[in-house]
């Protein structure tokens, strides 16, 4: 979707909303830069309309995608609680409603597949925004450089191996991220990646089915990689 001044906040739900059962995580709706900031822009004068509270709660999905977004282009280091808080009231009698109403986004839309035991709703809307973030499109080569060269062991710490070679922004995104999750994403990367090195045509879809709780395009995305990979190697000999 190409978001420009004649596109207001509506549309851009609908378009949100329409897309959803077609994702498995946020990073999947592939926003630009542009888009995520003309997002925001229309977002933040939420808080100047009467009735507010309604409106956060019809829009509450596309507030969703734009925390999600500011981890992948916003300021490293910056809080999720500043971004909510660029577009929702800072009511601190409403807290935990509006976090609430956050959260509960992401099992109304059926995205909730990444769950942990029951913890308060800042830390696990904190933890479900930064693995629907993902991997960022700019890191995903080193990415899978990265755990091409390694392996894991069963029962090791899989982040304490990579975290210190990671880029800047996919270990402030990852640093976010429940233990477990983060743990099932790189098991799940790790294979993906030795699947794709190793195998000798293309086959997206099975590689989709092969890993049901992977992005889309961090598979797809990672597919190419290897494609290209085995082009440099072959140019070399």
């Amino acid at each position: 979707m190409s978001y420009t001044n004649k596109v207001n906040l509506l549309q851009m739900q609908r378009y949100f909303e329409g897309q959803v059962d077609k994702i498995r995580v946020i990073s999947d709706l592939k926003l630009s830069e542009n888009e995520y900031r003309s997002l925001g822009v229309r977002l933040k004068s939420l808080s100047f309309f009467d009735g507010s509270e309604k409106d956060i709660e019809d829009y509450m999905l596309s507030i969703l995608v734009y925390c999600t977004y500011s981890l992948i282009y916003g300021d490293i280091g910056t809080s999720f609680e500043e971004v909510f808080w660029q577009v929702v009231p800072k009511n601190q009698y409403m807290k935990r409603m509006y976090l609430r109403m956050y959260k509960d986004v992401f099992y109304s839309y059926g995205i909730s597949i990444y769950d942990v035991p029951r913890i308060d709703f800042l830390p696990r809307c904190i933890q479900l925004t930064a693995r629907h973030a993902g991997i960022p499109d700019e890191d995903k080569a080193i990415y899978y450089q990265i755990l091409s060269n390694c392996s894991f062991d069963d029962e090791g710490d899989t982040y304490g191996m990579v975290r210190d070679v990671l880029p800047p922004r996919t270990r402030y995104i990852l640093d976010m991220m429940d233990e477990v999750s983060r743990d099932k994403l790189l098991r799940d990367s790790k294979a993906l990646v030795d699947d794709v090195l190793s195998m000798n045509q293309t086959h997206n879809s099975a590689f989709i089915d092969k890993y049901p709780d992977l992005d889309l395009n961090l598979i797809v995305d990672c597919i190419m990689w290897g494609l290209d990979k085995d082009f440099v190697m072959k140019q070399a000999f």
